[in-house]
Formats: C-alpha cells, structure tokens, sequence
C-alpha cells in the first residue's frame, strides 16, 4: 500500500508541468532580451525618436500657428493668419491690425488650429497608452490622430498656396511679395506629421 501510495505521487509529480505557462512566457522574453538585445535597443530608440520627433513637429505647428510670417511684402509689412502688422521706423515697433475675414483664411485658420489639437492629443495619448495598454498592443488611435493633424495641415497649405489673393485681401501684385517661414514651417510639418502616424501606427509596445 506504500508503494501505490508513493507511485501515485510520483506519478503525479510527474504529470505536473515544472513551470506554469506564465513562468515559461517570462523564460522565453528574457531569454529574447539575452539573445537580441540590439532588437530592444533599436525598439528603444525608435520610441525615442518619435517622441523628440512629435515633439519638434508640435512646435513647429505652433510657430506656424501663431507667429507673424506667413506673407512678406517687404521688410516693413508682413501677414499672418491673424493680423497685417507694419514697422514703425519712428518708434522701432510692429503696429498690427487684425486680418480682413474671408472664407478662405478662416477655412486656414480653422485648419491649422485643428492640426495642433489633434496632434497635441495624439501626444498625449501615446503617453497614456505606454502605461496603460497592454503588451503586444499597437498605437493605432495615437497613429490616426497624428496623421489626421498631416491631413489638416496639408488642406490649409494648399488653400493658402492657392488663393492667397482672397485671403490677403490686397490690390497688390504678389510677385512683389513672398512667403513667410511659418509657411515654409506649415509645408514642412505636412510629411513630418504623416510620416510619424504611420510609424505610430505600426509601433508595437514591447514592454
């Protein structure tokens, strides 16, 4: 009877799994960490290459945005998406005006606001996701969020590139004048926006 008895304890010590399938999933990912830990490096900086990207591209957006150099007429008169300002010689100060409304530059302006909120929320949404979402998931919302903002900016690059008359709203020629940096930031930001949603979209959180 002992000897049932302990048969069937080693028998059962047999059939028991030496690790559970928890132990076994945290066995092969160290044992990946150990056998490519150039794979975890390059995860590493691509997750920190998006970040300082968004970032960048984040600012730019604002400076865009918000800054008085969308149109240069010369080195006196400048134009933005909100005011004409003129420098004043005597008083060595930028004297603006707002902006002459029309549908065309408040169909900008509405654009481009739109490009900074959904990229800032795309930001901010990837920030929640690293430590909120599970292994294995993927940024897709972060992604379509920030390629969302792509899109937006790349709508009010093209209505400003075409009907810059409308929007200025001057009698002048515009061969006399040329475009701001904050426009050329604008263009700019177009492929930088895209080109991180996708990768957002395809970046899979590891650990």
């Amino acid at each position: 009877m002992q000897m049932n008895g302990s048969s069937r304890s080693g028998a059962a010590a047999a059939s028991r799994p030496l690790f559970d399938e928890y132990s076994v999933l945290e066995l092969r990912q160290a044992e990946g960490i150990r056998v490519f830990p150039h794979l975890l490096a390059a995860m590493v900086f691509l997750l920190v290459s998006l970040i300082v990207l968004h970032l960048v591209t984040l600012a730019m957006l604002f400076i865009s945005t918000l800054e008085k150099s969308w149109w240069i007429w010369d080195d006196s008169e400048i134009s933005d998406l909100w005011y004409n300002c003129f420098h004043d010689n005597s008083t060595d100060t930028w004297l603006c005006a707002a902006t002459n409304d029309s549908d065309w530059l408040q169909s900008v302006q509405a654009l481009m606001v739109l490009s900074v909120v959904f990229s800032s929320i795309s930001f901010l949404v990837f920030l929640g996701q690293l430590i909120t979402m599970s292994i294995g998931g993927l940024f897709y919302f972060t992604g379509f969020c920030q390629s969302f903002a792509g899109l937006t900016d790349f709508a009010a690059c093209l209505i400003f590139t075409f009907h810059r008359k409308e929007i200025l709203n001057d009698t002048r020629d515009l061969s006399k004048g040329n475009v701001g940096y904050c426009f050329i930031l604008a263009w700019l930001c177009v492929p930088l926006l895209l080109v991180s949603g996708v990768l957002y979209i395809h970046l899979r959180k590891k650990q």
